[in-house]
């Protein structure tokens, strides 16, 4: 996996042939594999689309991601919330609750919250609009500050653009 720090939003992204498999934050965040000293063409693609589709959300351009991401190495039951996680709507949050139950195992939250806490792609796979029941944010990989910008961001650009 290789990886190289985006323009605008200071994120450093992983990139496998497969497709997106890391965005940190500075030292915050787990990606899988290692990296490699030669970056494939199809690797830098993968790389390069994340960080022209992060920088169009990070202004507001941006509902929906495109990049396909490798989660190769992740457990199954973390592969199985992260793909429920990426498809709660832009602009909306649901509960680890939800989630839990869309898996079949509604008293799974705790489990939930901790395969999100794991997420190595977030943004891309929209781990920051889980939330707890009561509505208050729960945790979040790059730190609540995070959630709550990209949260905020959401609401003012769903209002805005109508976005779905």
């Amino acid at each position: 996996m290789t990886g190289r720090r985006t323009r605008a939003s200071g994120l450093t992204i992983g990139a496998t042939e497969d497709g997106v498999g890391q965005v940190r934050l500075g030292g915050r965040g787990r990606g899988i594999g290692g990296r490699t000293k030669d970056e494939s063409s199809l690797a830098r693609r993968w790389r390069m689309t994340a960080k022209g589709e992060l920088d169009a959300y990070f202004t507001g351009q941006l509902c929906r991601f495109s990049t396909p991401c490798d989660l190769r190495g992740l457990p199954p039951f973390t592969q199985a919330v992260l793909n429920i996680a990426s498809k709660i709507p832009y602009g909306e949050v649901r509960s680890y609750r939800w989630v839990a139950e869309q898996l079949g195992s509604p008293k799974a939250a705790r489990a939930v919250g901790n395969a999100l806490a794991r997420n190595p792609i977030p943004i891309i796979i929209p781990c920051h609009r889980v939330v707890r029941t009561d509505g208050s944010l729960g945790g979040y990989a790059l730190g609540l500050d995070w959630k709550e910008r990209l949260l905020e961001l959401e609401r003012s650009h769903c209002r805005v653009r109508g976005a779905a």
